[in-house]
């Protein structure tokens, strides 16, 4: 979650420089009035009308959100994107130590991929195995 806060803390939206950010290419927003912990009932609307029908919201100061029409798919989008902000923050890094700057992945490609490996099936799919390994680990018992 290092990379997410991170992210966050820099209040921008991740440029499309890894492939896993092509599964949400124009598909995530940036908060930035999120101010703490949602307590009131007009906060968590706002967040729902900036998220719209986008899978992530990155709440600038806290953190991230994602929502899928399944629970797998909703946690395949947060691992996703936590992976995706930690491959920009090594990509930033490494480009900005010898003075460069990042490959970007071209529109074209990454509307292609996202296409192909952005939908909610998608999502779904590619969570089946994070939670068989809970389910194996756990024997079930998450079940109870």
């Amino acid at each position: 979650m290092q990379s997410i806060q991170t992210i966050r803390s820099a209040s921008r939206k991740k440029e499309k420089q890894h492939i896993i950010n092509t599964k949400l290419k124009q598909d995530h927003v940036l908060y930035e009035s999120f101010n703490g912990i949602v307590f009131a009932e007009e906060e968590g609307r706002n967040i729902a009308t900036c998220l719209g029908d986008k899978k992530a919201a990155l709440l600038v100061n806290h953190g991230l959100l994602t929502v899928g029409q399944t629970i797998e798919e909703a946690v395949f989008w947060f691992v996703s994107l936590e992976k995706c902000c930690h491959a920009q923050l090594l990509a930033d890094a490494a480009a900005g130590g010898r003075g460069g700057e990042t490959v970007k992945i071209q529109d074209e490609d990454a509307k292609y991929t996202h296409k192909m490996v952005g939908s909610p099936l998608a999502g779904w799919f590619s969570a089946k195995p994070l939670f068989d390994v809970v389910h194996k680990e756990t024997g079930g018992d998450y079940l109870n």
